[in-house]
């Protein structure tokens, strides 16, 4: 009996986390484009207020929506910065949902003298679910690739 309390369980959630896997991947698509677009706004709404990063290489903590949302108008402000992107691998919604997990790669990549300087790593992530949708509550990004690439 207790297996088809659990099946029923899993198949009437299994919509709904779909949708929330769906919601949480649109959310770090509209992140990326407003990283692309140097847009403070929609990088800020990102973020719930509890959010907390972790740098990747230099592992600098940043505390609050505000702070990494500074953290990129400063970076905005640097002629050579050219900007991250964060591809999501794997989405994980918790039962119930009120919280979901992100594991993913990232690249960024700054203008230099004689090219384009690529790092690269992983990332995981923890989104909240809040009335204005999936927020991101923490994220933790690992440095694992160097590169220059030189100018064509």
């Amino acid at each position: 009996m207790k297996r088809w309390v659990a099946a029923a369980l899993l198949v009437a959630a299994g919509p709904a986390m779909a949708d929330d896997s769906a919601d949480i991947r649109t959310a770090r698509a509209a992140y990326n484009a407003a990283i692309r677009a140097h847009d403070t706004t929609g990088i800020r709404a990102t973020f719930a207020e509890s959010y907390v990063g972790i740098a990747g290489s230099g592992g600098e903590v940043i505390t609050g929506g505000d702070a990494m949302t500074a953290y990129f108008a400063n970076a905005f402000g640097n002629p050579a910065f050219l900007g991250f992107v964060r591809t999501p691998e794997v989405v994980t919604v918790a039962v119930p949902a009120d919280r979901a997990m992100e594991r993913g790669h990232w690249v960024g990549r700054t203008r230099t003298a004689g090219g384009e300087a690529r790092l690269g790593g992983e990332y995981l992530a923890v989104w909240v679910p809040t009335a204005a949708g999936w927020r991101l509550r923490s994220e933790t990004f690992v440095t694992l690739t160097r590169s220059e690439v030189a100018a064509p």
